[in-house]
Parts: structure tokens; sequence; C-alpha cells
């Protein structure tokens, strides 16, 4: 493989054009401006160009520069070339394009979601205008500007002969910045650019206050209607600057031009707010992708450990008393699927059998509980891939879930069963009940109150004994009288189950308390509706439903 040249530069130019990536590594110019950090190499062949980048000693690969229909032969040679000379098979900063083809193409990579890698895209007429509510602030300085400068400053667009001035004003910049290492590498990266100025066709503006360079843009074409910002620099004690040399460089440039790529926030807070506070239209995910194959499997021994650990740390209300309590008497590996790649656990779903009381009869079905994915794969379609495979294969004529966003089931068919009253409690005279932990009497009032109710999971005495009444008392307390029972969260002040054969006991056990949140098939006073069950499959909503599961 060839370092970069100016003579390779114009067919590797005409092959980014071919792929239309939209995305800001796969650009030429930005290969030019930071090759002296990410050593870049490249290879170009009959159909398709290949890029190699080389930081700190680790290789990776850019996506290949190539039409569709050429992709493949791509990915051939790419593989090929990384077994030869033993460098990893991974791609940087691949698209949501790029990943749908090698999924529909059966290239086997496994994915990490790279948020800190997210290209910001912006609309160039909204910000050249500075129209529109989300444009206010922005306006606003820019009108302080014009206030200030209107007859002071000069725009002129960027030329070749301007490099001298501009690293005058950078080598202040540089002794200004909290970071002068950081601009050091941006300035040789500017300088090669004005070395290759011609070949890379940079454009951009510079606006004069006074006679004397204040800010300055460079800019290249990224796609057909798409403008990439390498560099915007100005004088930050100047209101309202950084907003005129952005709309006077877009008021400048080419009207074919329609979107604007700010690259990415490196991960860093204060970019990422300034880069949002300026109101993307959308960001362009990106993805590492390694060489690898996924498969969903049932868990083993082995995923154990891996899956406790992701139970924990996805659910917010588990703790480690909970977490042992589950996976000591609740966790069953037959019921239990995961996705994995070799020995490592990308995404896990978790399912618990049970019978319910439905339309008159017994039926069996299953509560989906525990689903998650590892932080470092959110994002890359596992749990869609996992909750299909499990759905498709559920024998089951309903399946329930419970889940922290329910938006994010509809999409499988998932819709709501269930909706509580969730109310605020004011006491409301004297209270009758004590502290209950005697299964046999919560049992006998759980069947006296689901005696007119649908769909309510039957509990036996196994139930209480060993499930409901050891759990629930780790972070609640259970208040029982002749008639009711309620359970109730210490932490968060709510009863969050209600079982009575006569109202007007259970008001005297949620006397008890000054005032609390109870979530019930009854409302106290004012209430809002809150779903607690969603469905999929053939499942019929009623008035008398009565779905209660604590975990």
């Amino acid at each position: 493989m060839k370092k970069l040249n100016k003579e390779d530069l114009p067919k590797l130019k005409v092959f980014s054009r071919k792929a239309q990536y939209n995305e800001y590594n796969s650009n030429v110019v930005t290969m030019v401006m930071w090759d002296h950090v990410y050593e870049i190499f490249y290879e170009l062949y009959e159909n398709f160009a290949l890029i190699l980048v080389n930081y700190h000693h680790r290789f990776g690969w850019l996506m290949p520069l190539c039409e569709e229909k050429y992709l493949t032969e791509a990915f051939l040679e790419m593989d090929r070339y990384s077994r030869q000379y033993h460098i990893p098979y991974e791609i940087h900063g691949m698209n949501q394009k790029l990943k749908d083809y090698c999924e529909s193409h059966d290239l086997h990579f496994v994915y990490h979601n790279d948020i800190d890698a997210q290209d910001y895209v912006y609309d160039i007429e909204m910000q050249r205008s500075l129209v529109g509510k989300k444009m206010q602030k922005r306006r606003n300085h820019f009108n302080a500007f014009m206030k200030e400068y209107k007859d002071r400053f000069v725009y002129q667009p960027l030329r070749k002969e301007d490099q001298g001035i501009i690293f005058d004003f950078l080598e202040e910049w540089k002794n200004n910045h909290a970071d002068p290492e950081a601009i050091e590498k941006e300035m040789k990266g500017i300088k090669r650019l004005f070395e290759w100025y011609d070949e890379c066709e940079i454009k951009g503006g510079c606006i004069y206050i006074d006679n004397e360079l204040k800010a300055f843009s460079i800019y290249s074409e990224l796609s057909e209607n798409m403008i990439q910002m390498h560099v915007e620099k100005a004088d930050h004690t100047i209101r309202g600057l950084y907003v005129a040399i952005l709309k006077y460089t877009l008021m400048h440039c080419d009207p074919k031009y329609i979107y604007l790529n700010r690259e990415d926030d490196l991960g860093l807070e204060s970019l990422r707010k300034a880069k949002s506070d300026l109101h993307p239209i959308y960001k362009i995910k990106k993805y590492l992708a390694y060489q690898g194959e996924t498969k969903i499997i049932h868990a083993d021994e082995e995923h154990v450990a891996q899956i406790r650990k992701l139970w924990k740390e996805s659910f917010p209300d588990e703790d480690e008393k909970s977490t042992e309590f589950y996976f000591t008497h609740l966790y069953h590996p037959e019921n239990t699927w995961l996705v994995v790649h070799a020995f490592k656990v990308l995404c896990m779903l978790q399912m618990r059998e049970m019978t319910i009381f439905k339309d008159g009869h017994i039926q069996n079905t299953a509560l989906i509980v525990g689903v998650a994915t590892d932080p470092y794969y959110q994002g890359c379609g596992y749990m869609r891939m996992l909750m299909n495979h499990v759905l498709d294969e559920s024998t089951f004529p309903f399946l329930l879930i419970q889940a922290y966003n329910w938006e994010l089931y509809k999409p499988f068919g998932f819709e709501e069963a269930y909706l509580h009253f969730f109310s605020h409690f004011v006491r409301q005279g004297e209270a009758n009940g004590e502290l209950c932990y005697d299964s046999i009497h919560l049992l006998k009032l759980y069947e006296q109150f689901t005696k007119n109710k649908d769909g309510w999971r039957i509990r036996n005495i196994d139930y209480y004994e060993n499930y409901l009444i050891p759990y629930k008392s780790m972070d609640s307390e259970i208040y029982a009288n002749d008639q009711a029972y309620i359970i109730v969260n210490k932490e968060h002040s709510l009863v969050s189950e209600c079982i009575y054969t006569d109202k007007e006991a259970l008001i005297s056990l949620l006397n008890r308390f000054e005032e609390i949140d109870v979530c019930a098939d009854i409302a106290f006073g004012a209430y809002e509706l809150r779903n607690s069950m969603m469905v999929r499959g053939s499942f019929e909503r009623n008035e008398k439903l009565f779905i209660s599961e604590n975990l």
C-alpha cells in the first residue's frame, strides 16, 4: 500500500464521489489534513479504493470507496490483505447504509455503536438565513455583531495567498488556548491543506475587522449535496463572530449544497453542547465493525457471571440483594436466550412461564423479563435480532412484558394490555391492619379478590412463601387485615399491590400512612392511568382485567 500523494489524489476523489457516504472520514480532504496524526495508506484497484489507517501502531480500515455493486469485491480484498499481513480486519466509521449492506450480503461482522463518532449534519439554509425559532439565539448574537461591526468588517472568500496571515492568527490562537498541542496538530493539518490547495479544492472565507483577520473557515465538498467544515476559527471575545463567519461562508457557498457536515464531537461534553446548540437536523450513526459472527443460543453455566452482571447494571432498581435472590430462585438457563460472539454475551432475554386465568379457563403463557444489551453493543440491532428470534419460536397464544421503555416494544407487536390507576392517597380516618407475612391468609385474600377478575396469574402457597414474601421483604412491607392486604415499597412510599374484598378495609390499611402513592385497580381521588403490562397475541381486553406481576 502507498502513502498519500498528490498524483493519486484525483483518482481517490473519484472513488469517494462514487461512494457518496456523507461520512467525513471518507472525504479525501480529511485524509490529507490528518495524515500526520492518523497515518493513511491506500491502494487503488480497478473498481474500488481501499484506505488503511495506522493510529498509534493499531491498524484499521475505513469504508471502501466505490459504487455499491463493487462492495463485496472490496470487502473480500480487505479480508485477504488483513490475513496476509496479519492486521485486524476491522472497519472504523461504518455508516448505517454499509452495515445494512453487510448484513444483507452475509458479510459477518460484530458491531459497536460508536456514539462519540457520530457526524452532526445541518441544514445550510437554516444556518445561512438564521430564520426560525430555533435560530433565535444565534440571530440575537449575529444582530449584536452587526450593530457593533457593520461598517468595520469585510468578508472575503478564502484564497491560497491567505495562508500567511491565517498562520499568524493561529499562532496567537495557540498561545491563548488551553490545549496548544491540539492546536499545533491542527495547524500542521491546515498547512498540508494549503500545500495541496488546488488538489484538495478547498474553499472557505475570512472576516477582517479594521483590516485585521479575526475569523476564517475552510470547507470542501463531501458529496454532491453536502459540504464538510474542516476548520472554523474566530476571536471568541467578539460576540456573534462565530455566527457571522459561518453565515457568510454559507452565503458564498454554491447553492447546490443543501447540507453541512460539522464532523463529530469526540465525546467531549463541551463540543457536544456546542454542536447541539447549532440544531443539527440529524446525526450520521457510525459503527466499529470487526470480523466475527454472532449467534443466538440458550444460556449455560459459562455465561451466568456475564448475565448476572448485565442484569444488575441494566436495571436501576436492582441491587446486590435482589440480584442474588433472582439468580438463586428465579433464573432458569433454559428460559434465557443470548446473542453471543465467541464467549461474549452481547444481549440477553429471559422469560418466566406462568399460568393465567383468562376468559374462563387456565392458559399457559410467559412473561418476558430481563431484556438487556451490553452498553458497548447497544444501538446495533442485537435486541431486535433476539426479540424476533424468541417471538418466532414462541408457541404461547400470547406473551406478556413489563418494561422501562414501553415504546421500545410496540414495533414487535406488543400493545398496552392493562392500565392501573395511579393516585395519591391522603389519610381518611382510623387505621386497621398490621404487618403480615402469613402466606395462607395472603393467598386466601388473593383468591377471593380475583373471583370476579380476568387475566390474573394463578398463585399458590409456594408463590407466597418462596417468592413474593421473601423477595418483597428486601425493600417492602406487607400490611393486612381480615379483608385486604397491601405491599408498600419503603424507599419510594408506593403501594405496588392492593388486594381486597372490601374497599373500606383497603382504605383502613392505607390510613396507616399520612399520605402515599397507590397503584391499584381503583382510584382514590385525582388519578392518572398508567400502563403496567403489554401483551402480544390473542389476548382480549375487558373491564375485569387484573394483571399484577411484581418482578
